[in-house]
């Protein structure tokens, strides 16, 4: 079987680098076959449970099956990734909604494979959650109205979700201030008062609550229930160069995600043995969902809140062209 390969990538940069910059370098090399015969791809992330599907896939010997070597390389966001897909560093990567329409929105040569999670519709099951001090005075949403929250990416998918959801429930959310901060520093910053809520992600999420923290929102099922809410994508030039890897990968993908969906207890159990995640922490963390849906109207939801909330300029023309192709 594959052996699972992981590093962390430090360092990418902005998502929106100069469009010249990344064109120069843009990875469309022909792939490479290890010893075996398999094609050698890098997977680029985040160390959310969102990932754990991709060290299922490859320990359950799907990857493999489609004649794939995966490699999985961690960054601190979703836009991070963008660019090391761009210059070929990683054949494919993850980010989230807001992050991939905004570099397509940029002209960025990017193309999405396939769907990678969606937030649950039930509030206490959401996979990210808004928490708060127990002695903070807020206890319900509208408390949080010209607060300061955390997010991992300024001007993203938090903003989106949350102030979406503010919007929902009649909240001003216009006053509301962000800070930029990783998913593993949050909780500390919540505790030093730093700001006055973080929106965290699984595994992060559970230890925070078991520190005492209130979940106050899930703003992803409140605002976007069932809807995908991130995808994998890949480089034009890769995808021309290698449509057969291309496929390979998105119908690996379609079968990792329906293993994960109905097994959630390897889920938790690969999320420790390759991520390192708490054993504690994995059993009580909620999981999202894995779904094999394209779902355009989610990007088209997306799309219509992030230009209303100043996060993107426009919206796509043609959102069933943003999908790579595969005969």
């Amino acid at each position: 079987m594959t052996t699972t390969r992981t590093r962390r990538t430090t360092g990418l940069g902005a998502l929106l680098l100069g469009a010249t910059t990344l064109l120069t370098a843009c990875g469309g090399a022909a792939s490479q076959e290890n010893a075996e015969g398999l094609t050698e791809v890098s997977v680029g992330t985040i160390p959310a449970v969102l990932s754990a599907p991709l060290f299922l896939g490859i320990e359950e010997g799907i990857f493999e099956e489609h004649g794939l070597d995966l490699e999985v390389n961690f960054a601190d966001g979703g836009a991070a990734v963008i660019p090391s897909v761009l210059s070929g560093e990683n054949q494919f990567g993850y980010s989230n909604t807001v992050s991939q329409l905004a570099a397509l929105g940029e002209g960025l040569p990017l193309e999405i494979v396939h769907s990678s999670w969606a937030p649950h519709a039930e509030f206490e099951d959401d996979d990210h959650g808004i928490l708060v001090r127990p002695d903070s005075g807020i206890d319900e949403p509208s408390g949080l109205a010209g607060k300061n929250i955390a997010v991992n990416t300024l001007q993203n998918i938090g903003e989106v979700h949350i102030r979406k959801a503010f919007e929902d429930l009649g909240i001003d959310h216009e006053g509301l201030q962000w800070t930029q901060l990783p998913f593993p520093d949050m909780a500390e910053a919540l505790e030093r008062g730093d700001v006055d809520a973080i929106w965290v992600s699984e595994p992060f999420r559970t230890p925070a609550m078991n520190q005492g923290y209130e979940l106050l929102m899930s703003a992803g099922a409140q605002a976007f229930p069932e809807q995908v809410g991130g995808y994998y994508s890949t480089s034009e030039q890769y995808a021309a160069q290698n449509p057969d890897v291309v496929k390979a990968f998105k119908e690996a993908m379609v079968e990792v995600n329906d293993f994960a969906e109905h097994n959630p207890d390897l889920v938790r159990q690969v999320a420790v043995e390759e991520m390192g995640i708490d054993e504690d922490v994995a059993e009580r963390m909620t999981l999202p969902l894995f779904p094999n849906d394209d779902d355009v109207e989610a990007l088209q939801s997306y799309a219509e809140y992030a230009v209303r909330f100043g996060i993107l300029s426009k919206a796509p023309e043609d959102f069933e062209a943003l999908f790579a192709t595969q005969d």
